[in-house]
Order: structure tokens, then sequence, then C-alpha cells
């Protein structure tokens, strides 16, 4: 048992050590001697859970799944409001984003490899399925407006979370006219702008 927990904990400390690389780096400029070497482990124990860097990789795309997916579902049955519970999972979600390197890394390599379309390894895929069925259920609930269409609405919020995820990395203040740099506002606070502008077209006046 000992030595299971072991090889367990090894195992999980070579994905987040692969994360931080590829997140870091990316996947084609990471190599395996650089991730064994941040796991602080020979490269033979590497090999022996993981014999290929894709192998690394789509063990960091499904612990994000997995990760952020279970946040999504703690959202997702909370009582209240459905619409409040999309309003949540985008906060989550940018929260992660901004705290939790396997949830970065993960949304990375889907967009650098050739990722399946599916929830349990790409998080785009995962994030949209869990939107749409809440948006579905706001509109069921009353608190999103009727007759909206849930798949664009869906697109809409997944490009928030990326947008204000952006907008923390990037110093804008030459494309808004400021002459001097502004105080660079975290993708929480970016978060809750676009929500001011974005909740009024897809939920009813409070």
């Amino acid at each position: 048992m000992a030595k299971q927990e072991r090889a367990e904990r090894t195992r999980a400390n070579l994905i987040r050590a692969a994360a931080a690389v590829f997140d870091q780096v990316g996947y084609e400029r990471a190599t395996l001697a650089v991730i064994s070497d941040h796991a602080q482990v020979t490269k033979g124990a590497l090999s022996f859970h993981f014999a290929a860097k894709s192998d690394l990789a789509r063990a960091v795309q499904a612990e994000a799944c997995a990760t952020s997916g279970a946040a999504l579902k703690v959202c997702a049955e909370r009582p209240g409001p459905a619409f409040q519970a999309v309003v949540d999972m985008t906060y989550t979600l940018v929260g992660l984003l901004e705290s939790d390197v396997v949830t970065r890394a993960g949304v990375r390599l889907a967009r650098e490899l050739e990722t399946p379309e599916d929830p349990a390894l790409n998080c785009h895929v995962n994030w949209l399925g869990s939107l749409f069925q809440a948006l579905r259920r706001a509109e069921a609930d009353g608190t999103a407006l009727p007759g909206a269409d849930a798949r664009s609405a869906a697109a809409l919020v997944m490009s928030v979370i990326v947008g204000a995820e952006t907008m923390a990395r990037t110093r804008a203040d030459k494309a808004f006219g400021e002459a001097l740099p502004a105080p660079r506002e975290t993708a929480q606070e970016w978060l809750g702008r676009m929500w001011h502008v974005v909740r009024p077209v897809l939920a009813p006046a409070a």
C-alpha cells in the first residue's frame, strides 16, 4: 500500500510539474528532461509513469478537465436561480485560470494539440457543455431571457471568460487612449466589468 501511495504521489507530482512547464513554454518546447528536473525525479521514474511527452500532455488535460468539471458541478448544484449558477461558473473558471497551473496548461494544450471533442480531455468542450446546460435551466426557471439561443449564449459567456483572462495579461492603456499607465486589473475585476455589459443581454433586470 505504501509503495502504491508513493507511486500515486510521484505521478501527481509529474503531472503538476509537466503542467508548469507546458504553461510556461508550450508543448513543442517542453522536454521530458526539463519536466523531470522540475519534478525532482529521475528520467527513469518519469518514463515508468509516462512513456512519452504526449502521454503527459493527455494526463494534464484530463486532470484540468476533472478539476474544473468538479468545480462547475458544485456551482450547478448550488441552490438558487440557475442564471446565478452561470455567473458563478464564470468566476470559478477565471479563478482557476488565475490560480491553478494545471487548468491553465490544460487549456493551452487543447489549443496547441489536436484534441478530441471529448469533455474529459478538452476543457473548452467541458465548459461549454456545463454553461449550455445551466443556461437551459436558467431559461426554464425564468432567470434568463426567454427565447435566447442557449448555444450562442454559452459561446458568449465562454468568450467573456477567455476575454477576462486575456485582459488581465494585456497592457491596454494605449489601446484605450490613456496617456498614463493605469493599475493592472485582475481577471476577476475584468470579469465584473464585462458582466455589467453582457448581463442585460442575457437576463431580465433584477
